[in-house]
């Protein structure tokens, strides 16, 4: 592992990966592809295909250059890094792949994944929203922790894992590509799940930009003529509402009944729920 990469990860996760330095003389082994399993921790659902099969005419023609990291699982091996190279080589028809076999637990396994996929410019928002909650679940870890290990800011974590909170037609549309993280987060300032669900078709339909959503939702969100019909102190709660929403980045409800009432706020994870906590608290 390079200084670089240590420096991105921090102290925290730093101790739960495996060191997986291919520059370390006599490590390097050929394994039977037929022997190796994928990552089982691996949060990647979508492999783009066109990039497989540049990288597999590469293969084919220069080689594996950077082995594989592997772990020992019995008769067979799990890839710990490198499952890009490992499909992009059996598509160019290799039987054997170069690799570099370590001893890793499941903590560590699922750690680095985790944290090599977060790291990848390629990996979907909803993708790097799942894995940093599979973090923070795993290892109790905050959102500034996971921001300083991954090189990310703390709002840009949040902002990720509040796409969590869509519904899941709009999820599968930020999966597939069809709308963009702007597009997700400009979703979430709508409160019904129906709405947003109608919105985000909209935004695909027509092709809207980030921009032209954030238009349409601020248009939505007001409806003059609801608010118009409240009684002022309706209107006042809708408004303290609104307010504690933005303050808070996350959504929250306030039933009153004549003065009284409950105040609910909705959170994505433990370390969501602890950021929102430290808020109020300051």
């Amino acid at each position: 592992m390079t200084q670089l990469r240590k420096r991105a990860l921090g102290r925290g996760l730093e101790a739960l990966l495996p060191s997986v330095d291919p520059a370390e003389p006599g490590q390097v082994a050929s394994v039977d592809v037929d022997r190796i399993e994928p990552n089982p921790h691996q949060p990647r659902r979508e492999w783009d295909e066109a990039d497989l099969r540049s990288l597999s005419d590469s293969i084919r023609e220069q080689g594996i250059l950077q082995p594989l990291v592997l772990r020992k699982q019995g008769l067979r091996f799990q890839v710990i890094a490198g499952e890009r190279r490992l499909r992009a080589a059996r598509m160019a028809g290799l039987k054997e792949v170069p690799a570099v076999i370590r001893e890793a637990t499941d903590s560590q396994m699922l750690a680095w994944a985790l944290v090599e996929n977060i790291q990848r410019r390629d990996l979907g928002p909803l993708e790097k929203a799942e894995a940093f909650s599979r973090l923070s679940t795993t290892f109790s870890l905050t959102q500034e922790e996971m921001g300083r290990q991954t090189g990310l800011d703390r709002s840009t974590v949040s902002n990720l894992m509040r796409l969590l909170e869509l519904p899941d037609p709009v999820k599968t549309m930020l999966r597939d590509g069809r709308l963009a993280m702007g597009h997700g987060r400009a979703l979430l300032a709508l409160h019904d799940a129906r709405t947003i669900e109608t919105a985000a078709a909209l935004a695909v339909s027509r092709d809207m930009s980030v921009r032209q959503l954030e238009e349409h939702v601020r248009r939505a969100s007001r409806q003059p003529a609801a608010r118009k019909a409240q009684k002022p102190v309706a209107l006042a709660v809708a408004d303290l509402q609104e307010k504690l929403t933005r303050r808070l980045a996350a959504r929250v409800r306030i039933r009153d009944r004549g003065g009284r009432g409950s105040m609910i706020v909705e959170y994505s994870s433990l370390s969501d729920l602890e950021r929102i906590l430290e808020m109020i608290g300051g």
